[in-house]
């Protein structure tokens, strides 16, 4: 097992991922900002380490460049070895928080051994950006440990819930726009790679509905995906109405900033996602795009889509209804955020008319 050397000043690498979307600048800086102030929620303190069993790739490159701005050290361990490999390493580390993707891994275990505090990297549609969530027990579901889905965050309210898949700071700020009656719940979907057989778009939006249903058992419900979990949010509106419970609509914010023509000829087929002939080797969430197939659903869909994004044919699977929106570019970010609102919140008025 290779050693590791801790890092003061990581360069910036090329951030690429197969089936990732490539941040941009202003995205990149946006989360280096906001993660390495959640690393001091953390407890990271100036000084600090920060270690790390990511494996190589973009995530590993932006922790170690979060891990910079918090002014603490950065140990990149590697990523496969034992648990008395991985004890050995983070004593000699001394680490004070370790970052690794959900799921067991030995380093799991051994920063358990240590007391050492665990944050999951809970990967985003672009790459190298994630969300930091604080650890939580392991349960054993036969002889295969996972951590159980809960939601992110959440906003209490007596009014519709508004569903938000992906949340990040992106979501906090568009749910700080919204009315203060409507509860906000934010989801982030499980890794497909940290979850059982099979790997499909259903299998997540059926994870993020039975954490959403534990949470908030009964609808209505609004739901809301940016980009890739647009799809999610979809499949869990199908779902949940199939289990009886209301959905007022589906919103997709920026679904084409993922797509391409190839995409939407599919879609009007019913959908065939990021087909290409010399891709490069797909990752778990780009397979299951390309193998997913929506269903018809009968209720509202909420098009969103900033100038030049592609025009997807949504009243092919949703011929009930589709009101199309024009919104900025970087519909999430400050001050584009509050046309993203105002559009949600007149919809949530219109519903209860």
């Amino acid at each position: 097992m290779a050693t590791f050397a801790i890092v003061d000043d990581p360069s910036i690498q090329g951030l690429t991922a197969p089936g990732r979307g490539n941040p941009t600048a202003s995205r990149l800086e946006e989360h280096l900002q906001s993660t390495a102030k959640r690393l001091k929620k953390l407890g990271v303190r100036p000084g600090a380490c920060v270690a790390s069993a990511l494996p190589e790739g973009p995530d590993l490159t932006t922790a170690a460049m979060t891990a910079s701005r918090a002014q603490a050290k950065f140990a990149p361990l590697p990523h496969r070895g034992s648990c008395e490999q991985y004890q050995s390493l983070l004593l000699k580390s001394e680490a004070s928080l370790l970052l690794l993707h959900a799921g067991s891994h030995p380093a799991r275990e051994a920063a358990l051994n240590l007391r050492i505090p665990i944050a999951n990297v809970l990967r985003h549609f672009e790459a190298g950006v994630f969300t930091l969530e604080a650890d939580i027990p392991l349960v054993r579901a036969g002889d295969r440990m996972f951590e159980p889905p809960r939601p992110s965050w959440k906003r209490r309210g007596i009014g519709v819930p508004v569903v938000l898949i992906a949340p990040g700071p992106s979501y906090r700020r568009l749910a700080n726009r919204l009315d203060a009656t409507n509860p906000v719940v934010g989801i982030t979907p499980p890794s497909l790679e940290h979850l059982p057989l099979p790997h499909t778009i259903e299998h997540v939006a059926a994870e993020c509905a039975r954490m959403l249903r534990r949470y908030r058992p009964h609808g209505p419900y609004a739901l809301a995906g940016w980009r890739t979990d647009a799809v999610v949010a979809l499949e869990m509106a199908r779902l949940l109405e199939e289990q009886g419970e209301k959905v007022i609509f589906v919103a997709m914010l920026d679904a084409s900033s993922f797509a391409s023509a190839t995409l939407s000829r599919a879609i009007h087929q019913v959908v065939k996602f990021l087909r290409g002939k010399s891709a490069p080797p797909p990752d778990f969430m780009a397979e299951a795009l390309r193998q997913y197939r929506p269903r018809p659903w009968f209720g509202k869909i909420l098009d969103l889509r900033p100038p030049g994004g592609a025009r997807l044919n949504w009243r092919s699977i949703a011929p009930q209804g589709v009101a199309s929106y024009d919104a900025p570019s970087e519909m999430l970010a400050e001050p584009n955020v509050q046309t993203v609102a105002t559009i949600l919140a007149a919809e949530l008025i219109q519903s209860i008319k």
